[in-house]
């Protein structure tokens, strides 16, 4: 048998119990793929990290990120939560660079704690036209979806269907059909859509829905949050937003996004709820 550390970190909350769970798993050089994978089916989160030796010159250390079912190059929870574990731990300090799966990603810490993470430029992909079947697909009605605002497909490495709604009414009543889903969502390689209200004063509630996700909905999700942050430059004239998710799920999560510069950064807190010893075969 051999043991590895990990430890159990709430992400983008300053309280534990909320926010987005992440299992940070240490000493993971030698691990393979497969071992990888089945350990993060195990913990079942929708992700988890395994920190290694960096082999990429200028980076810290090489962070890989598995959902239960597939490898992810990027992702903003389990980022910025391996971030505040390896600082927590002495092992990095208020600046440090993550070999990530799209290159190396930056990670900084402000005076509160917050660790921030710079995201790969925005790239503005595809528009979805047919407002219909894109508000059938979140059980919504036509006239819940903005009008003056498109539906647009942005991505910051991982590809995210930012989609409008017209009030926290519609945002709480939306739930994904299954059967609509994939044909409104295909302008997505992810068939992901991060829905998001307005609310004043750079103030934002989003939710996000992704196949593969327990429940289908995510607490909190930095990899969109950039996103919406490049998106709300371009159509808001907003270039820093707080993001409020995971209300409707009891995990509330507070994301902040910088997108005053060519790279977005989203920032947040995170709390160590649990640590100890994975124990398998060799």
């Amino acid at each position: 048998m051999t043991g590895r550390r990990f430890q159990l970190v709430d992400v983008f909350t300053d309280r534990a119990l909320a926010g987005n769970q992440l299992a940070v798993v240490l000493d993971s050089d030698g691990l393979d793929d497969a071992s990888m994978q089945a350990i993060a089916r195990e913990f079942n989160f929708s992700e988890t990290t395994f920190v290694m030796p960096a082999g990429e010159p200028g980076c810290d250390w090489r962070v890989r990120i598995f959902t239960p079912v597939t490898e992810l190059p990027v992702a903003g929870h389990p980022t910025v939560g391996t971030a505040a574990v390896l600082r927590g731990l002495g092992l990095a300090g208020d600046h440090l660079v993550f070999q990530l799966g799209v290159g190396p990603t930056p990670i900084d810490f402000d005076p509160e704690g917050r660790a921030w993470m710079t995201l790969p430029a925005a790239a503005f992909l595809a528009t979805v036209e047919d407002r219909g079947s894109l508000a059938a697909a979140l059980s919504l009605a036509p006239g819940d979806l903005r009008e003056d605002l498109p539906a647009q497909v942005v991505s910051c490495g991982n590809e995210f269907l930012l989609t409008p709604l017209a009030s926290l009414e519609a945002l709480a009543r939306m739930r994904p059909d299954p059967g609509r889903w994939s044909e409104a969502t295909a302008a997505s390689n992810q068939h992901a859509v991060y829905a998001f209200v307005p609310a004043g004063a750079g103030q934002v509630r989003a939710r996000m829905f992704a196949p593969g996700l327990a429940g289908g909905e995510d607490p909190a999700t930095g990899s969109a949050a950039g996103p919406l942050g490049a998106y709300a430059a371009r159509y808001l004239g907003l270039n820093r937003l707080s993001i409020v998710q995971g209300v409707e799920m009891g995990r509330p999560s507070l994301l902040q996004v910088d997108a005053s510069g060519p790279r977005p950064r989203v920032g947040g807190a995170s709390v160590i709820v649990a640590a100890g010893e994975l124990r398998f075969p060799t």
